[in-house]
């Protein structure tokens, strides 16, 4: 066993600001450092001593070297710090050190807390000798080189003019900052300036720049947050703050409030009242400056079941990652982030292919592409079996190790004590907020599954809130935590925000060109689906050949009408069936990737790119299905008839498609969407002005429906009021043989395909 040492205690009795939260299975306790070295291991002459088997004798020490505190492996001893195995690191506020068993995954971990020690840690130096002409910046192959992804290429220059170093942007996509203040074109450098590019600040003091790194310095604190809806509480008034790279659970039976809370802390569903701050800026008044840093895995999968790993991955980094970026530097950051949850060997498999867990695993890589530095995850261990689940809580505990700030929401208890800390929540109260085993031992319960059963009791969450309120617990971590939390971000932060936030100012027409490659690929992905829409044209066309007579365009008005009707509603409806659903299928992939600054405009207008192109091939299928045994007019109005009539088919299945994807852009999923798709068709056959005269509200109403348009443009190139006809049918000016009338039909039919894709658009605008 380890050996009991209090809360606050130190090795020498005296009180100090660095401190070290050892944590050990059951076991928490925190030691103060002195300006002694201590030794950590096994053995009992170890100033902290760990019981651990697998732990060596004399595993690590920590030592004062030049004023900063070092954590030093002994030979042959395993320390990790950040996720990577060190031999002698120096130690910066919040992070965490870990000893791990890599036989069975078990750890140790340590929490370095010292707030004279800033996380922002020194990554490099740069000679920049006065008078050499030009020093570029940039991600790579530059003179002084920042590897991070929202780095450009070519950043930056440095130019020595007159005597001084000149800092010159090269027009990056996030920009350059001196001070906090965005450089446009070039600004002279003095000593103590501080450069900002991407998140490193490089601080210049006349002949050298010294880098710095503000990746894994996120600190997150809720004031007083609550969600109402109506009279209806849904989260009581609730405050906690989550310290940077600590990895957090938040607990509770369902209905508790859990996913209220997360919501409420990511953005995604905002509080009713109280206040979220991440390193003290507003998050919720900032959050277009914050959407690079915060990553959001829900419980459904947001990546496209028939894509492989790699490609849906790939589309992703394409959506995320500066325009710039390679692709080398893609398959790269795929190769990393793949590596990062362990499915290096799975890349090549469909995702439907995985199973749940690995599955998980991908939606969590696709969120470390921009490298977030916050993780939000709706119950990623829900539906595993319990090695699956405590491989993916090891995965995480890596990830937070390694720099990052992350927050699950789990039911599953097995492997909780793997979190720093856990928010425990009750109807909507917290209960607790603090270290995993100090729940139990406040509560006075033996397992989890304990505390999950008291819950479920009539009016012990009252009387939990009111003993976690008493706590010791309670002072620390909810009222002397939030009282460290600064008041207001610095100007390195706020620069830092602008910085990140210009990742996703993307323009629209490179969004338009991935998504529109995307949603190609999906479509030849799913062969079966593709065949089975590509058939309905020659089968249709067979149908109406069966029908309809050879001359039926020919001869006689009444049987022109009749093939004309036939020939206008199916392009129509081609058009709706191919969309109705293809928006709402994808919500969940949608959803996130609108938060992280995908447009509107460009998803719609890929749809509608895409399955144009799919509406081209079937009419001209079906067109030359009816061509082979019905006879087409000779000429139209302006071209062969038979192009026109292509033309025709194809601008009322354009226009079926915008109408398709309106409904499926209004539809929650693609049940319903399929419900309200009789609703948009019968109309079609109502108010074509065929079946029905069309008078007074019945005409106005016809202008919305694009069969109506149809079989006007197709009457008038098959010059119908020129065919024979009963003595009672008289001459209808609305079909006239002329290119007004056809121009006016198409130009109809354009009218409604950008009018309902506006509809369609504005729809997900409003869902932003």
């Amino acid at each position: 066993m380890c050996r009991p040492v209090a809360v606050h205690e130190t090795v020498d009795g005296s009180k100090g600001n660095a401190r070290l939260e050892v944590r050990e299975a059951a076991d928490t306790r925190e030691v103060a450092l002195t300006t002694s070295a201590l030794s950590i291991g096994r053995a009992p002459e170890c100033e902290i001593v760990l019981g651990a088997a697998w732990v060596a004798a004399r595993h690590a020490r920590l030592a004062l070297v030049a004023g900063a505190h070092h954590v030093i492996a002994e030979r042959g001893a395993r320390v990790m710090l950040g996720g990577h195995e060190v031999v002698d690191a120096v130690l910066h506020d919040g992070d965490v050190v870990a000893l791990r068993d890599p036989g069975t995954g078990a750890e140790i971990t340590m929490v370095y807390r010292n707030p004279q020690a800033s996380r922002i840690a020194p990554v490099h130096h740069f000679a920049t000798p006065p008078g050499t002409p030009l020093l570029t910046i940039g991600r790579t192959s530059a003179d002084i080189v920042l590897d991070q992804a929202l780095v450009s290429r070519h950043h930056a220059d440095l130019l020595w003019e007159d005597g001084h170093h000149v800092l010159r942007d090269m027009h990056s996509a996030n920009g350059t900052f001196v001070n906090g203040v965005r450089v446009e074109g070039s600004r002279k450098l003095a000593p103590h300036d501080v450069v900002q590019i991407g998140t490193f600040r490089l601080t210049y003091d006349g002949d050298s720049l010294d880098s710095y790194d503000q990746r894994g310095a996120i600190r997150l604190d809720a004031t007083a947050i609550e969600r109402k809806i109506g009279d209806k509480q849904l989260l009581a008034p609730t405050t906690l703050s989550i310290e940077p790279c600590e990895f957090v659970a938040i607990v509770g039976g369902s209905g508790a409030g859990k996913s209220t809370l997360m919501t409420a802390l990511c953005g995604f569903n905002r509080a009713s009242a109280g206040r979220v701050t991440i390193n003290g800026d507003d998050l919720y008044a900032g959050y277009d400056a914050y959407r690079s840093v915060i990553g959001y895995v829900p419980q459904d999968d947001i990546l496209h079941h028939t894509l492989t790993v790699e490609r849906a991955l790939h589309h992703a980094a394409k959506l995320r990652l500066p325009a710039d970026t390679t692709p080398g530097e893609i398959d790269v950051r795929i190769a990393t982030v793949l590596d990062q949850v362990e499915m290096t060997d799975h890349s090549k498999k469909r995702i439907d292919q995985l199973s749940g867990g690995q599955r998980k695993r991908v939606s969590i890589a696709c969120e470390l592409l921009a490298d977030p530095l916050l993780l939000f995850l709706d119950e990623p261990t829900s539906g595993l079996d319990p090695g699956l689940e405590r491989k993916l809580m090891i995965t995480l505990r890596k990830l937070a190790d390694s720099g990052r700030t992350i927050v699950l929401i789990t039911h599953a208890t097995a492997n909780i004590r793997m979190c720093d800390h856990i928010a425990f929540l009750a109807e909507g109260k917290l209960v607790y907020f603090g270290p995993p085993q100090q729940a139990l031992q406040l509560f006075g319960a033996a397992d989890f599954p304990d505390l999950y059963e008291e819950v479920e009791e009539p009016g012990k969450p009252d009387e939990w809130t009111a003993r976690y309120g008493a706590s010791l617990q309670h002072q620390k971590y909810v009222v002397e935590r939030p009282a460290r939390a600064p008041a207001m971000p610095s100007v390195e932060q706020r620069a830092e925000n602008e910085r990140r936030s210009k990742t996703f100012a993307q323009s629209r027409l490179r969004q338009l060109g991935i998504l529109t490659r995307r949603y190609l690929e999906l479509m030849f992905a799913d062969r079966k689906n593709l065949a089975l829409l590509l058939l309905q044209a020659p089968i249709i066309g067979v149908l109406l050949v069966l029908v309809s007579r050879g001359d039926g365009l020919t001869s006689g008005r009444i049987e022109a009408k009749k093939l004309i009707f036939m020939l206008a509603t199916t392009g129509v409806w081609f058009g709706v069936i191919n969309s109705a659903r293809e928006i709402c299928k994808e919500a969940n992939v949608l959803r996130r990737e609108r938060l992280a600054g995908l447009h509107a405009g460009p998803y719609v207008l890929s749809k509608l790119i895409v399955l144009t192109l799919l509406v081209m091939v079937q009419a001209a299928l079906l067109i030359g299905v009816v061509a082979i045994s019905t006879k087409l007019p000779a000429s139209g109005v302006m071209m062969p008839a038979s192009f026109e009539i292509y033309l025709t088919i194809v601008a009322a299945g354009v226009a079926g498609i915008s109408l398709g994807l309106c409904v499926s852009a209004i539809a929650s999923s693609p049940d319903k969407a399929t419900s309200l798709i009789p609703i948009v068709l019968v109309p079609q056959v109502l108010f074509a002005g065929i079946m029905f005269g069309l008078k007074g509200p019945t005409a106005m109403i016809s202008n919305l429906v694009s069969a109506r348009a149809a079989v006007d443009a197709m009457s008038s190139i098959v010059d119908i009021n020129n065919l024979s006809a009963p003595m009672f049918m008289a001459v209808e000016p609305q079909y006239a043989h002329s290119s007004s009338v056809l121009l006016a039909a198409w130009g109809m039919l354009l009218a409604q395909a950008v009018g309902y894709s506006v509809v369609a658009w504005l729809t997900l605008r409003r869902r932003r």
